[in-house]
């Protein structure tokens, strides 16, 4: 997608710059591409995240998954939506598979309406079994600990089909009756994309929806370990590579170069509110209805969206887009400041030059950094016996573990002149370090983040008191961030974060420190 100068494509710089400023000034939102009339009018990065950062998708991944579902439908893959679920799958067709779950169809699963309780893939099955081996501190349930952390919030069984258990899962609600989101449904719509296709989700979409909006052949969806793409999560792509998706969902499934890619009627309805999605306290923006995996939103618009505030809003009616990726905890607030900061920008014309608001907007679009807290470097009164690391010397120390809900069992600490490492060491032998600098970052690389990819961390590192530590880690392709307070006094290690949706008990974990 092509540059335009904001004025030309009925844009006012000025409000633009401070839709920009306003928006980074949600602490952590990370990138932002805005397109008017399919021409990129702002597009502005932190400063530690880049163009080509493949960032988690979360659930916005379920709208490239009902994409895929409208093209099988086009191509007759699919014979109908009210197809039952079941029906694609006759190998686990079974007694155990109940009358209710018989009725639920694909529009059931892309409307999520099928009547499933819970939002995650295994529910109350996955909370049992994290609190069984939590309890334990036997060695071979610690290494299971590890392995759950490993696996983003669900036990990778490979020997179970994870089809064949949501088939035998018992619903709740009859299906259509309710309105209950959950990505165990946009997985069945996966499963039945592949049963269809002969290929996984992603290789069916690079041909026909990938490449002709640009998205790169590395593109890749995490998938289960009998090889079926997550479909409701999983999927990593830039910044801009969302923005060409929205463009093409703005114009009902037209490519820029004019070929319709997906059903025109299906992607009407995919957009159109399907089912009733009100409920007392719920936010604005998650009451406007919901369609086949797009929520509609307030200004005739509609959006795919993920965890932690990573989006694809559309805006019909001034045929714009924003696309944006984040790691933050209130995805309202970034709809808000769309609303209120970017909306009142858009001209039915083109506007005359504005060199003031255009050298603003650049401003704003190259001055966004991340606060990782204040700089400093190590203080003789605060950690007085690791003054002779400064000299040249590093300073080392490895400490044990208590048992932990991470599965953690080792810490190595290390120091120089320039900054830290933490190398943390868990239960099934595998090891990530974590470098932080004094004065700027230190980048590393973590696989504990994701079990399908690894991803960079930028840390900085600064002592708060006497023997107190600590390090703010960014992950700007995750919605992740970290920090870690050691206190070499009451030898722990505490590990928060606000965004952390792999494990939602892992937001808050103090592990006690023993010297090795």
């Amino acid at each position: 997608m092509k540059k335009s100068v904001p004025e030309q494509e009925g844009v006012d710089s000025g409000r633009l710059a401070e839709f920009v400023e306003r928006f980074f000034a949600l602490r952590w939102t990370h990138s932002l591409v805005v397109a008017r009339h399919g021409r990129i009018v702002a597009e502005c990065y932190r400063d530690l995240c880049s163009p080509s950062d493949r960032h988690q998708l979360f659930s916005l991944s379920k709208s490239f998954t009902s994409t895929a579902v409208g093209i099988a439908l086009g191509e007759g893959l699919i014979p109908s939506l009210d197809a039952p679920a079941v029906s694609f799958f006759p190998e686990f067709d079974s007694p155990r598979v109940s009358e209710r779950m018989r009725r639920v169809t694909l529009r059931h699963l892309l409307s999520m309406g099928m009547g499933r309780a819970s939002c995650g893939f295994w529910g109350d099955r996955y909370i049992a079994a994290h609190d069984r081996f939590v309890s334990s501190a036997d060695a071979a349930d610690m290494r299971k600990v590890s392995a759950l952390f490993a696996s983003n919030g669900e036990i990778m069984d490979p020997g179970v089909s994870w089809v064949r258990t949501l088939l035998e899962d018992e619903l709740r609600d009859e299906p259509g009756s309710r309105f209950e989101y959950n990505s165990a449904a946009t997985f069945l719509l996966s499963a039945v994309v592949q049963k269809v296709s002969g290929v996984r989700l992603g290789e069916y979409l690079r041909p026909r929806f990938f490449r002709p909006l640009g998205i790169a052949e590395s593109a890749a969806w995490d998938s289960t370990p009998d090889g079926i793409d997550f479909g409701g999560v999983g999927l990593n792509l830039t910044v801009r590579e969302i923005s060409a998706a929205a463009e093409c969902w703005l114009r009902g499934g037209v490519a820029p170069d004019g070929r319709r890619l997906v059903p025109a009627s299906y992607m009407a309805e995919a957009t159109s509110k399907q089912i009733d999605n009100s409920a007392p306290g719920r936010n604005p923006d998650w009451c406007q209805g919901y369609g086949y995996q797009f929520w509609r939103c307030r200004h005739g618009a509609f959006r795919g969206d993920g965890a932690a505030g990573q989006l694809a809003v559309m805006f019909p009616e001034f045929d714009a887009t924003v696309a944006a990726t984040a790691g933050m905890s209130n995805m309202q607030s970034e709809l808000d400041t769309i609303y209120d900061a970017l909306l009142p920008a858009f001209s039915a014309a083109p506007l005359p030059p504005n060199p003031e608001g255009l050298r603003r907007l650049r401003d704003a679009e190259n001055g966004q950094k991340f606060d990782l807290g204040p700089e400093g470097a190590p203080n003789a009164a605060f950690f007085p016996d690791a003054i002779p690391g400064l000299d040249g010397d590093a300073l080392r120390m490895r400490f044990t573990c208590s048992p932990n809900p991470v599965g953690m069992v080792q810490v190595a600490f290390e120091q120089d002149v320039g900054g830290v490492s933490l190398e943390f060491t868990f239960g099934d032998g595998v090891s990530d370090e974590l470098r932080a600098g004094y004065h700027g970052v230190r980048s590393s690389c973590l696989r504990r983040v994701s079990p399908c990819r690894s991803f960079t961390a930028f840390a900085h590192a600064s002592w708060l008191a006497q023997k107190a530590l600590r390090i703010v880690a960014a992950l700007p392709e995750t919605t992740s961030f970290f920090t870690f307070d050691m206190d070499f006094s009451a030898m722990t290690l505490h590990v928060t974060t606000p965004i952390w949706f792999a494990h939602s008990w892992l937001g808050d974990v103090a592990i006690n420190l023993i010297r090795a």
